[in-house]
């Protein structure tokens, strides 16, 4: 099983009926409050209401029940337009209470906090400024004569210490939000390459079906028809030419080993390991040793321990070509020399794998039947690399992979 690209994230998103109770904590807060200031009005002048009385308490009760309509009944989020309703209106009747008593000018705070809560900070900062304003005038009974130093010099600081710390915040807050949000992207990503990996290893799977099936075909499904043609031979011959039958015999227990190698490298390729923790500078000395083994072949392997540092789909990619390509050599090229040569430069990381052998025609992986080095192309170009595959002038064939990498620059020693 592949292990996951990115560590699961310790973030932990607020439950709907956590922040359904966390608001409901502040509506009730805020009704509270608007409801004590109403009824504060009745009772402090009871026996001795008047008009004006009853004009305050329609004001308090009519910012109470704004709350309750564009607030406290709205799922979140509140829509601007009834953030507007609320803010002009509830702020237009708290500054008429003014008009007829001053003392209620706490009431403002009530929307200098909200504002925090409920509105972005482009509107937050002149918002409460002039809330902080009305405040000034309000204690001073809207004459600007009554406003002292201490009254500005107060107010002043309250409303710069509040914007410091809500900016504060908000930038921790949008800090926090920037942070999740490139978090779901990764998570996002890492899902999309973990789907493009299985449909890699399913598309692989299937390749290998094609190309076993093709060299079954070929190899053991010729092999087998010619020993049935050559057995049928041996029998008729037998009763006439004895010494001749025995001839026929020996060739055919020759094309029955032959038959068995190759279907024995047939096997050999299907069970070929994706590249897994083996370090790509060892596998690919390592598969030179046995391929040149096992075809009696010279194969000069030169890869440096810079490849290991590659990503693991640059990796991947570059031991499946060799795998393929060696392969290829084993097979078909009928070659006594091979070369694999790896080299990292500062943007791209290059594979070579050349013999002296027959050659390869132009163009021979776009031909049918010619899976291998078609899949071969494919995961290379999946990369975003490129794949030439020549016939150079002394013979042979070369096979030559470019894949972009990004090489970390080297720091100085001091």
């Amino acid at each position: 099983m592949t292990a996951p690209l990115l560590p699961a994230p310790e973030i932990q998103p607020t439950s709907p009926k956590v922040m359904r109770a966390y608001g409901n904590f502040w509506n009730i807060i805020a009704l509270l409050m608007f409801s004590l200031a109403a009824l504060s009005v009745l009772y402090n002048n009871w026996g001795a209401l008047t008009w004006q009385h009853w004009a305050l308490f329609g004001l308090i009760v009519g910012q109470g029940l704004l709350y309750l309509v564009a607030i406290a009944l709205r799922g979140w989020p509140i829509q601007a337009r009834w953030l507007a309703l609320y803010f002009v209106g509830g702020i237009t009747l708290w500054a008429l209470t003014g008009l007829f008593d001053n003392s209620y000018w706490w009431l403002g705070i009530s929307y200098f906090g909200q504002m925090f809560g409920l509105l972005p900070p482009r509107v937050v900062v002149p918002g409460t400024f002039l809330i902080d304003v009305l405040l000034v005038l309000h204690i001073a009974q809207w004459d600007v004569a009554n406003i002292t130093s201490g009254m500005l010099l107060g107010f002043g600081s309250q409303w710069l210490g509040g914007m410091a710390v809500y900016l504060w915040i908000s930038s921790i807050i949008r800090t926090s939000q920037d942070r999740g949000a490139l978090v779901a992207r990764l998570e996002a990503a890492q899902l999309e390459l973990q789907a493009a990996r299985e449909k890699d290893v399913e598309l692989a799977a299937l390749r290998e079906r094609e190309r076993l099936a093709r060299d079954l075909h070929d190899s053991l499904g010729h092999a087998l028809s010619t020993i049935a043609v050559q057995l049928e031979a041996i029998q008729r011959l037998y009763r006439v030419n004895p010494e001749r039958g025995a001839e026929h015999i020996e060739e055919l227990k020759t094309l029955t080993r032959n038959s068995m190698a190759d279907l024995r490298r047939s096997l050999d390729g299907l069970r070929a390991p994706g590249l897994g923790e083996q370090r790509l500078s060892a596998a690919l000395q390592t598969l030179s040793v046995e391929v040149g083994r096992r075809a009696a072949l010279e194969i000069t392997c030169r890869v440096p321990p810079e490849a290991d540092a590659l990503s693991p789909a640059v990796q991947e990619t570059l031991w499946r070509v060799a795998q393929e390509s060696l392969s290829n050599i084993e097979k078909h090229a009928r070659a006594r020399h091979a070369e694999l040569r790896f080299e990292l430069h500062l943007e791209a990381a290059t594979l070579v794998v050349k013999d002296d052998g027959v050659g390869i025609p132009p163009q021979a992986d776009t031909w049918r039947g010619h899976y291998g080095l078609r899949g071969m192309r494919e995961r290379v170009e999946g990369l975003g690399g490129a794949l030439a595959l020549t016939a150079p002038a002394g013979g042979g064939t070369r096979v030559e992979v470019s894949l972009p990498v990004i090489v970390p620059a080297q720091r100085d020693e001091l």
